[in-house]
């Protein structure tokens, strides 16, 4: 990624969830080695060991943040409906084959750990099926997607079993709504597959596969439950397919292009507003387009750096996020090590307002947690794992210190919550 590990010319991003009354959380991440060549060659060793009284730069948001209680439900929009009881779960995956699950503390961001169980492989990224309690982690090193059932309480995964995904690379899955199936995007050969799931969680042979693009690196359903979006970063344009929720089946629309050299990684879709953002890998850059829903239509709005002012070291762009509000957008950078975090108006227009460093190498996945009131990323260089508050008011992210700290976890490729309906 170059360069020695910079603390200067950063400011925080938040990853946010909420803790609802009596509601205990728990944090899962992933570890592995490098992407492809595009996520930087080496591992680096962190220069940083963070601690509980580190204070980064301010990025420029407001000088305080004390009027937000970490673990409140002040990162919901007006009028969501009350959450029932739930037990919020991290999980942490990557190339030394392991899956670590994490206790959060819905107040302070504490991680305490729970279990580590040897999947094997590399499981680099998951997906949640929190009422029916089903973990599903696709293995990028034998192209297969696992599944299997949790003890929310105590962090225990159980396995159900494996299908093979159909492609080459494998590097996202994500779960339809409805949780009937799974979607596989193959960064080497550029599938997108599709992964029927049983109602206890067994996983079936793909209903469907198609080549979406040249290193397809993400898909997801979206809000309407009528079309699959696809970020292919080597054919530079976002690949739309709409979906046969009866028979698994997939029918390609026309892709969305993005600006020359941006390589497009992955996308969000901003909470109760008409806008999707995409994370674009070679350029460091996040676009915006607005979304219809209606047709799967997207129209771009603009294009901008997410790197901080100065920085012309080299960098890659990696994940995104957007905050439950509805007025943020973070995206982490590897080579400036930090998190950005973009506010945008109501014609999807961004502003870079700030950035946060992550007290590691190669922050490559972050995930909100607490329904908006925490953050944490994995630094796959680094090998730790590392955790904020998120002020309901700003956006801005605030660093926990040790307490949110996970160190000596190999080569973390993902970090993300969920909240499993109590039972």
């Amino acid at each position: 990624m170059g360069g020695a590990y910079r603390c200067c010319e950063v400011a925080y991003a938040p990853v946010m969830f909420r803790k609802a009354s009596g509601v205990v959380a728990l944090l899962l991440v992933g570890c592995g080695g490098a992407d492809g060549a595009t996520d930087g060659g080496t591992t680096p060793t962190p220069t940083i060991t963070p601690t509980s009284t580190v204070t980064p730069p301010s990025d420029g948001g407001p000088a305080s943040d004390a009027s937000v209680t970490p673990g409140s439900d002040s990162g919901l929009p007006d009028g969501a409906a009350p959450d029932v009881p739930r037990t919020e779960v991290a999980f942490v995956g990557g190339g030394d084959g392991q899956i670590r699950t994490y206790s959060v503390n819905g107040t302070t961001g504490a991680l305490t750990p729970l279990k580590v169980l040897a999947a094997g492989g590399d499981p680099s990224y998951f997906a949640f099926d929190e009422t029916r309690h089903l973990v599903f982690a696709v293995d990028s090193s034998s192209n297969r997607v696992k599944s299997f059932t949790i003890d929310p309480k105590t962090g225990t995964l159980t396995a159900k079993n494996d299908v093979a995904t159909g492609g080459n690379g494998a590097t996202h899955v994500s779960l339809v709504a409805g949780g009937k199936y799974l979607l596989v995007a193959h960064y080497t050969s550029g599938h997108l597959s599709v992964v029927p799931v049983a109602a206890d969680g067994t996983l079936a042979a793909t209903t469907d596969l198609v080549v979406a693009g040249a290193m397809a690196h993400y898909a997801e359903l979206d809000p309407a439950k009528k079309t699959v979006f696809v970020p292919c970063l080597g054919a530079n344009v976002v690949a739309r397919y709409r979906f046969d929720d009866t028979t698994g089946k997939l029918t390609a629309l026309t892709n969305v292009p993005l600006p020359a050299g941006a390589g497009p990684r992955h996308l969000v879709f901003a909470p109760s507003t008409p806008f999707v953002f995409v994370v674009n890998e070679l350029a460091s850059t996040v676009t915006s387009f607005g979304y219809a829903a209606a047709t799967g239509n997207l129209t771009t709005v603009e294009t901008k750096s997410a790197l901080p002012a100065g920085f012309g070291d080299p960098n890659t762009g990696a994940a995104i996020q957007a905050h439950p509000a509805g007025k943020w957008v973070y995206s982490s950078n590897r080579g400036a090590d930090t998190i950005a975090r973009f506010s945008y108006d109501a014609a999807g227009r961004l502003t870079l307002e700030g950035s946060v460093p992550t007290f590691g190498r190669v922050p490559r996945m972050f995930s909100l947690a607490g329904r908006g009131t925490l953050a944490y990323v994995a630094n796959q260089g680094s090998g730790t794992i590392y955790g904020y508050t998120v002020s309901a008011t700003s956006g801005q992210l605030t660093p926990i210190g040790n307490t949110a700290l996970a160190s000596n976890i190999g080569t973390p490729k993902f970090v993300g919550t969920a909240r499993f309906v109590d039972r």
